[in-house]
């Protein structure tokens, strides 16, 4: 019987040092919510546009001052130009965890949440100012709520410019210049029907596949702000664009909201206030970038046609059945009063 007892002593002294090591290796290993050694973490901030634009530099800015800012503790891994997939397949990897960051242009949320769509619309905002006080305003605030039931976080929103036309066909100074066209939009149906409303089909690729659909005239045309157009070259593969003005692109600083929510108070706090910093450059140097990309325009080969205000009406006149589609979605006119409120009307 001794021998048996001590036989169960040994045994159970053993368990109890596994259970042991088991302890001491858990609170050294990953940090909750993050990747690396305890305290520390990995974002992997992924976006679809060229490292050379200012949402490619603002993102570059705000990885190396949260690594200053929090002495190495939040680590930046940034992957510019699609290399981690679409739009919407890097923001449903934020959902999933394998990405904490992107800052996707408004077209693909819709996709996350419906009241998206406000951004489709044509001829929605006057000028930055305007588009920014919505932001920063009652717009983004019901935008940013209903994005948290989707477990992303908005840290803000950058400016991606106004949108204008490009295509291989002809001059565009009116909505019956684009009859029959093909042109490439987001998958958002708006933006579809913007389009057809204008005779035009709208035809949905990836951005990263762009280039090559204007090269093999798949499609017709695209719109896209200027930093987009210079960036990616379109320019070289289309012969006419109109500086139309007539859609607005954002772009929201998201992240994974699970993982913002474990990261520790003073490593949030630090988040916040690098991407507000961050924020207000980028919106500084994407007005900047403007002015040489209209140089790189100018000097090239494509023929310029910029739409007076009576060619822009037509327009309007032409997609306003756009807005009585978005009353569909709910809250529509909650949004639309935001803009307005933005907007000084």
């Amino acid at each position: 019987m001794r021998k048996m007892w001590s036989g169960l002593s040994v045994i159970i002294l053993m368990f109890m040092l596994v259970l042991s090591g088991c302890g001491k290796s858990e609170s050294s290993g990953t940090a909750k919510g993050g990747s690396g050694k305890k305290g520390s973490y990995t974002i992997k901030f992924a976006h679809v546009v060229s490292a050379s634009t200012a949402k490619g530099k603002a993102a570059e800015r705000f990885g190396k001052l949260l690594e200053e800012r929090t002495k190495g503790q939040i680590k930046v891994e940034i992957f510019p130009d699609s290399q981690l997939g679409a739009d919407r397949e890097i923001t449903e990897q934020m959902q999933s965890g394998t990405i904490q960051m992107n800052a996707p242009f408004t077209g693909v949320l819709p996709s996350f949440v419906k009241q998206y769509e406000v951004f489709d619309l044509p001829f929605l905002f006057s000028d930055r100012e305007s588009a920014r006080n919505a932001m920063e305003g009652k717009l983004g605030e019901m935008l940013n709520k209903r994005l948290e039931q989707q477990g992303l976080r908005a840290l803000g929103y950058w400016d991606g410019g106004f949108k204008h036309l490009t295509n291989s066909k002809r001059a565009i100074e009116g909505p019956e210049d684009l009859d029959g066209m093909k042109i490439r939009v987001s998958q958002s149906p708006l933006l579809i029907s913007q389009f057809k409303a204008m005779g035009a089909g709208g035809v949905s690729i990836d951005f990263a596949e762009l280039y090559t659909a204007l090269q093999t005239k798949t499609v017709d045309g695209q719109e896209n702000p200027l930093s987009n157009i210079v960036s990616k070259k379109f320019y070289e593969v289309q012969d006419y664009m109109t500086l139309s003005s007539h859609g607005y692109m954002a772009y929201p600083l998201l992240i994974s909201n699970k993982f913002y929510q474990d990261l520790p108070e003073d490593l949030r706090k630090a988040v916040d206030e690098v991407a507000a910093e961050v924020n207000d450059w980028q919106w500084d140097q994407s007005a900047a970038d403007e002015v040489e990309y209209m140089k790189t325009l100018e000097d090239s080969k494509i023929k310029i046609t910029k739409l007076n205000e009576g060619q822009k009406e037509a327009f309007k006149e032409a997609t306003k059945k756009v807005y009585d589609e978005f009353e569909k979605v709910e809250g529509s006119q909650e949004l639309l009063d935001a803009v307005k409120e933005a907007e000084g009307k």
